[in-house]
């Protein structure tokens, strides 16, 4: 990792989060399209008064939401990288979903891809509860501003969990400036220009923070459902929340259960984390949706994904401690090597958005577990 001096382009990349990574290899050619519709989501229906927002791609990515509409209102689950990101969903639920105005959002975690967007519900005139832990709150206030305007900053390096937009900017106009092809140039400028209007939009960012706030669990009550706000322990970060309604059989996880991506380990706990998932996996569901990825039927990709975490934090561990670097363990951790990458249906939706393309699909995976050697060597035994 480069902490002194101006960074390298394969510096850059190598730092990319693995969201950024799944994002970039399977549809950046649709995020810099030269005609760009105006919805930034897909709403699938999922259950009865249950949707599923899948977010397309950008340059700056945005988590799924989940909507739960209740009796007399909506509960939203995570708010985007901006405000803008959440306001396009707001008018998307009111034109395609329900004219029932949102009355809670719930904040997954902490990270400002799930939060930045928190202002654009207090911003609509009704009366809207941000619902997180209370571990979420505080990491929030301790990290969230901060860590937004070092990823603004050219002169880096952005933390590992946020992209690098400052330097991406930077790198864009230097290649635009040296573009020999039309097309390749038109390309570029539509993703400056995306890129610019992120960095505009948050320069002055200020966290909006949870209005209210649990240690352990929080319900919704409705007359036709209940919403369970619960924290099964450290996993994705320290104050991870699922939202279950036993009554329609389904579960929105935010980070800590994910669809068709590798985890992130920048501020995980390695150690606890398939221990949450195993505990998460106790609720009778039938379908999850994740924060990034498709939605997942049945419990046999969060199994697949605990048993994933499972087994390479036990080799970066072990590594570790017998006085491995990170590029030994980057060396001889390679995908034919994890048991738990070989079959099943985590293993199988690793490769789905490649169209079968199995070359794509292994340097996809095999860069993730690069990635997530690198974010979870430091923090490797944390619980």
């Amino acid at each position: 990792m480069c902490k002194h001096g101006s960074p390298s382009r394969r510096d850059f990349f190598t730092r990319l989060s693995i969201l950024q990574i799944a994002v970039h290899r399977a549809a950046w050619a649709q995020a810099l399209a030269p005609v760009a519709t105006a919805d930034l989501f897909d709403i699938q229906k999922v259950a009865e008064d249950v949707y599923f927002a899948s977010a397309r791609p950008s340059p700056v990515i945005n988590c799924n939401a989940a909507i739960f509409v209740n009796s007399a209102d909506v509960l939203v689950v995570d708010a985007h990288s901006k405000p803008s990101a959440a306001a396009a969903l707001i008018a998307q639920i009111k034109r395609d979903v329900t004219p029932k105005p949102v009355r809670y959002l719930v904040d997954s975690h902490f990270h400002w891809d799930h939060s930045q967007g928190n202002a654009a519900y207090l911003a609509t005139g009704n009366k809207v509860d941000i619902v997180a832990t209370n571990t979420t709150k505080q990491l929030m206030e301790q990290y969230n501003a901060a860590r937004l305007k070092a990823s603004l900053d050219p002169a880096g390096p952005s933390p590992i969990s946020y992209p690098w937009v400052g330097h991406q900017l930077e790198d864009l106009r230097e290649r635009i400036g040296k573009a020999t092809s039309d097309a390749e140039k038109a390309r570029m400028q539509l993703q400056l220009q995306r890129l610019e209007s992120f960095a505009s939009e948050m320069k002055n960012f200020t966290p909006t923070l949870p209005t209210i706030t649990f240690d352990k669990s929080y319900v919704v009550k409705d007359k036709n459902h209940e919403l369970r706000l619960e924290f099964h322990g450290h996993a994705h970060t320290a104050g991870d929340v699922v939202v279950y309604c036993p009554q329609k059989r389904v579960i929105a996880t935010g980070d800590a259960i994910l669809g068709s991506v590798l985890p992130f380990f920048g501020d995980s706990y390695p150690k606890a984390w398939p221990k949450t998932i195993t505990d998460i996996g106790k609720l009778e569901f039938d379908h999850v949706m994740p924060g990034h990825g498709g939605v997942q039927h049945g419990h046999e990709t969060l199994s697949g994904m605990g048993d994933y975490i499972d087994e390479i934090a036990g080799r970066v561990s072990d590594g570790k401690k017998a006085g491995q670097s990170i590029a030994d363990l980057q060396k001889s951790i390679v995908i034919d090597s994890l048991k738990s990458l070989q079959s099943g249906a985590y293993a199988d939706s690793l490769g789905s958005w490649a169209g079968g393309n199995k070359g794509m699909r292994v340097g996809y995976v095999q860069n993730g577990i690069k990635t997530n050697i690198l974010e979870m060597y430091d923090k490797v035994e944390r619980v």
